[in-house]
């Protein structure tokens, strides 16, 4: 049975920092990513507003938040990341911060001999390098050459930020055991897929003997890997948990202007109550996600039950509230063109990329012994 996680309840409580580095993110992305924004840089080249990237790292650091001193980072922890990773959500933001930011950076910084792949991890601490982070349950062949360097072969799918992506993080079988490899992206085939999420581009990923230097061995892969994984569903988790407060505070401005037979339709009882389950829900979220990255941050051998929790809560509150969102918009709320439906393909887009939660549920009986 998983050890259950025995954190102090203060560690929940409202810090002041992390509140203030909400409101400069809230104010940088009300400015540089209002929904017009967003939709434009989804069409783009790149899928993402290259010009916020940049500021996102330029001066929110945001791929530095979470990577210890040592290695160039700022040593904060995962929840003051997941500050900016839950403002993301909200914003439906499609620049890389999940897939690199997050995920790529957690990824270099784990790597057994940091020193060696210094000119990998510094340009993406400094978002100058996009990084993906492409595991899967059935690991990539790896073989290694006479000079000592690595090639592997096989095929990743649904990729997210695929095509962006300059440097691609996989795990790979060899004779010893499993290992985590870096793969530069002109080093392998990548294949454009059609997603039904606007705002997240994703990839097939063919690599045929691409040449691969090593980062994590044997001894520590499958540790590092599953913290990876722990680490993605928690992020996903803080996305959905923004998601949920944002379509909480535009449906109630609507419900309130949009009269109906000479009265907001917010008076209502009826939208009154739907509302309210929005509410709880957002209360939910917030409580699994935040406690999620804590036990990360302070207890993380204990981090799996609370981020299986974290990803099944927050994942079914983004999508009842995206639902209510459409249908509380009336007319207008069903159209493709509005934002609300922008919203329902970010969490349907979602679950095909990461999973059900009906998978988390099951993690989650596991885990207690069910």
């Amino acid at each position: 049975m998983h050890a259950w996680p025995e954190l102090h309840p203060e560690l929940l409580a409202p810090v002041p920092e992390r509140e203030e580095l909400r409101h400069i993110v809230r104010e940088v992305l009300a400015k540089h990513a209002d929904h017009e924004q967003v939709r434009a840089s989804a069409d783009s080249a790149t899928g993402y507003s290259e010009d916020l990237w940049r500021l996102l790292n330029a001066e929110l650091e945001v791929g530095r938040l979470a990577v210890p001193e040592a290695l160039g980072g700022n040593g904060f922890g995962l929840q003051e990341l997941f500050v900016v990773v839950e403002e993301c959500g909200a914003a439906l933001a499609p620049e890389p911060v999940l897939s690199s930011a997050v995920l790529g950076c957690q990824a270099l910084s784990a790597a057994d001999d940091p020193d060696s792949i210094e000119d990998l991890l510094e340009p993406a601490l400094r978002g100058e390098l996009v990084v993906t982070v492409a595991t899967g349950p059935a690991p990539l062949a790896a073989v290694q050459d006479t000079d000592g360097g690595w090639r592997v072969s096989g095929t990743r799918t649904r990729v997210l930020h695929g095509t962006a992506a300059g440097l691609v993080v996989v795990d790979a079988t060899t004779p010893q055991g499993t290992v985590l490899l870096a793969v530069a992206a002109t080093d392998l085939t990548v294949e454009p897929c059609v997603a039904v999420d606007l705002t997240r581009r994703q990839a097939d990923l063919v690599l045929d003997a691409a040449p691969a230097r090593p980062l994590v061995g044997v001894a520590r892969a499958t540790t590092v890997r599953d913290r990876l994984a722990l680490i993605g569903r928690a992020a996903l988790a803080a996305e959905h948990t923004g998601i949920v407060g944002e379509l909480l505070d535009r449906t109630r401005e609507y419900v309130v202007q949009r009269d109906q037979f000479g009265r907001p339709i917010g008076s209502f009882q009826a939208i009154k109550h739907r509302l309210a389950d929005v509410l709880v829900d957002r209360e939910r979220a917030r409580s699994a996600s935040r406690y999620a990255a804590a036990v990360l941050d302070g207890e993380p051998e204990t981090a799996a039950l609370p981020v299986a929790v974290a990803a099944a809560v927050c994942a079914d509150a983004a999508m009842r509230t995206a639902h209510e969102a459409v249908q509380l918009h009336g007319g207008i709320g069903f159209t493709w063109e509005h934002r609300a439906h922008y919203y329902v393909r970010r969490v349907l887009g979602d679950e095909g990329l990461f999973g059900a939660t009906r998978e988390q549920r099951a993690r989650i009986a596991e885990l207690v012994g069910v």
